[in-house]
């Protein structure tokens, strides 16, 4: 079970742009926490403990707000125009025996054997979203291809995942393939019209109201 990273959180009010921008500059990014039917509550977190969380790939927190607990998932971040600094985060409250959809990275471990042969390796798949319970989230899924030869590819029903995790992609759609030099990378299927797209964790840069406006 993935421990959740624990974090001091403090209360705010949702004041607008300015008050936002006043809590950057204190080194604090603010946040909203709602869920299971409970009112929204607005804080703030320290940016340099939530910076080391994402960089460790990290999705559930453990937050004390005047001293109560609450266990959250991070459901959505926004970033600056350079794509590095948090500017707000979305946070909602989860039950151990719930489940989520999440992206998860996927690492690919080894040198394939059809690179060997003169093949070219083309990562296709970066991340996937999956299914799972609250406390089997991965941290990131590792695929060792040593044995992956020229012209062949691993596919989404390939991978070797937990039991209680299930990927939400297509059986077939692509990971990884090696193919010969010169021939064209095969590209992701684009998302067909009219498809719903799944609310997931992951990166954003848009304009905000109120208090999430840079």
């Amino acid at each position: 079970m993935p421990e959740a990273s624990k974090i001091k959180a403090e209360m705010r009010q949702p004041h607008g742009t300015r008050a936002a921008r006043v809590l950057r500059r204190e080194g604090k990014v603010p946040a909203i926490l709602y869920g299971h039917k409970e009112q929204p509550v607005a804080i703030s977190l320290p940016v340099h403990e939530l910076g080391v969380v994402l960089t460790h790939g990290a999705h559930l927190l453990e937050l004390d707000v005047k001293g109560s607990s609450t266990r959250c998932l991070i459901k959505d971040v926004q970033y600056d125009h350079l794509d590095e600094d948090p500017v707000h985060v979305d946070l909602v409250r989860v039950s151990l025996d719930e489940r989520v959809q999440v992206v998860v990275p996927i690492e690919l471990r080894g040198v394939p054997a059809g690179v060997n042969e003169g093949g070219v390796l083309d990562q296709i798949m970066g991340e996937i979203e999956v299914d799972c319970l609250v406390t089997e989230i991965p941290e990131t899924i590792r695929i060792r291809i040593t044995s992956l030869g020229l012209n062949e590819s691993l596919r989404v029903k390939d991978l070797e995942l937990p039991e209680a995790v299930r990927p939400l992609a297509e059986p077939d759609d692509p990971v990884c393939t090696v193919r010969p030099l010169g021939e064209e990378p095969e590209e992701e299927k684009p998302a067909e019209e009219g498809e719903a797209e799944p609310e997931v964790i992951g990166r954003e840069q848009k304009e905000q109201p109120e208090d999430k406006a840079e």
